[in-house]
């Protein structure tokens, strides 16, 4: 399982409800596409920013992901209201051993 945190950081408050709302769309379609397991946005109690929290069955099935029409969309849509580039880190799930 491939586990992805993005981290937005809105301009101000109202970017900060509109990265929200605009979310909404990406995430019910992101949730229904094939090898997608988990996803979902929450905000941060201890500074202005905002986190994705997604979980794929595989790589492979979230590159696809990231060709799709919702994302590229969300990605037009956001550009203006973030205050850089988002902070996107990829985890393979499985375990370290020690």
């Amino acid at each position: 399982m491939i586990v992805v945190l993005a981290k937005a950081v809105p301009k101000d408050e109202d970017a900060k409800v509109k990265i929200i709302d605009f979310s909404k769309d990406l995430i019910d379609n992101s949730k229904a596409e094939d090898g997608n397991i988990d996803y979902n946005l929450y905000e941060n109690t201890s500074e202005d920013s905002l986190m994705f929290v997604e979980q794929w069955e595989s790589l492979e099935i979230l590159q696809r992901h990231m060709q799709t029409e919702h994302f590229i969309a969300f990605g037009e849509n956001i550009g203006d209201l973030v205050a850089g580039e988002l902070e996107i880190n990829v985890f393979n799930s499985e375990k370290l051993e020690f």
